[in-house]
Protein backbone atom coordinates (compact mmCIF):
# COMPACT_ATOMS: atom_id res chain seq x y z
CA UNK A 1 0.00 0.00 0.00
CA UNK A 2 2.79 2.22 0.90
CA UNK A 3 4.45 1.56 -2.16
CA UNK A 4 1.65 2.91 -4.69
CA UNK A 5 1.45 5.82 -2.78
CA UNK A 6 5.08 6.69 -3.37
CA UNK A 7 4.38 5.70 -7.13
CA UNK A 8 1.64 7.73 -7.31
CA UNK A 9 4.04 10.93 -5.56
CA UNK A 10 6.55 9.88 -8.12
CA UNK A 11 4.29 9.25 -11.25
CA UNK A 12 2.45 12.08 -10.22
CA UNK A 13 5.93 15.25 -10.29
CA UNK A 14 6.73 13.15 -13.59
CA UNK A 15 3.27 14.03 -15.07
CA UNK A 16 3.77 17.74 -13.94
CA UNK A 17 7.25 17.96 -15.27
CA UNK A 18 5.75 16.45 -18.47
CA UNK A 19 2.68 18.56 -19.55
CA UNK A 20 5.11 21.49 -18.68
CA UNK A 21 7.91 20.37 -21.35
CA UNK A 22 4.41 20.11 -23.87
CA UNK A 23 3.54 23.61 -23.28
CA UNK A 24 7.39 24.67 -23.94
CA UNK A 25 7.61 22.57 -26.67
CA UNK A 26 3.91 23.26 -28.24
CA UNK A 27 5.49 27.07 -28.08
CA UNK A 28 8.46 25.79 -29.70
CA UNK A 29 6.65 24.44 -32.76
CA UNK A 30 4.21 27.08 -33.21
CA UNK A 31 7.62 29.92 -33.21
CA UNK A 32 9.24 27.42 -36.07
CA UNK A 33 5.64 27.50 -37.98
CA UNK A 34 5.74 31.33 -38.24
CA UNK A 35 9.58 32.10 -38.72
CA UNK A 36 10.40 33.01 -41.74
CA UNK A 37 13.51 30.40 -42.64
CA UNK A 38 14.57 27.82 -45.13
CA UNK A 39 11.64 25.53 -46.07
CA UNK A 40 13.30 22.32 -45.59
CA UNK A 41 14.88 22.94 -42.95
CA UNK A 42 11.38 24.36 -40.86
CA UNK A 43 9.88 21.17 -41.63
CA UNK A 44 12.47 19.09 -40.43
CA UNK A 45 12.26 20.84 -37.01
CA UNK A 46 8.02 20.43 -37.56
CA UNK A 47 8.44 16.90 -38.33
CA UNK A 48 10.89 16.07 -35.03
CA UNK A 49 8.84 18.83 -32.62
CA UNK A 50 5.76 16.81 -33.63
CA UNK A 51 6.98 13.19 -33.08
CA UNK A 52 8.29 14.62 -29.56
CA UNK A 53 5.43 16.12 -28.58
CA UNK A 54 3.12 12.97 -29.45
CA UNK A 55 5.54 11.21 -27.64
CA UNK A 56 5.29 13.31 -24.61
CA UNK A 57 1.48 13.39 -24.72
CA UNK A 58 1.77 9.70 -25.06
CA UNK A 59 3.53 9.15 -21.58
CA UNK A 60 1.43 11.33 -19.77
CA UNK A 61 -1.44 9.11 -20.86
CA UNK A 62 0.22 6.25 -19.99
CA UNK A 63 0.51 8.03 -16.61
CA UNK A 64 -2.42 8.75 -16.17
CA UNK A 65 -3.38 4.98 -16.87
CA UNK A 66 -1.04 4.05 -14.21
CA UNK A 67 -2.57 6.20 -11.55
CA UNK A 68 -5.70 5.20 -11.77
CA UNK A 69 -4.69 1.92 -12.08
CA UNK A 70 -3.11 2.41 -8.50
CA UNK A 71 -5.70 4.36 -7.18
CA UNK A 72 -8.25 1.23 -8.36
CA UNK A 73 -5.42 -1.15 -6.07
CA UNK A 74 -5.59 0.58 -3.14
CA UNK A 75 -9.35 0.75 -2.91
CA UNK A 76 -9.74 -2.77 -3.49
CA UNK A 77 -7.23 -3.32 -0.70
CA UNK A 78 -9.01 -1.01 1.88
CA UNK A 79 -12.68 -2.97 1.15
Amino acid sequence: MKYLEEENKNLISLRTSLIAIVALLTGGIVGIAITDMNIIFKIFLLIFGIYFEILFINNITNMNKKIDNNIGVMKNECK
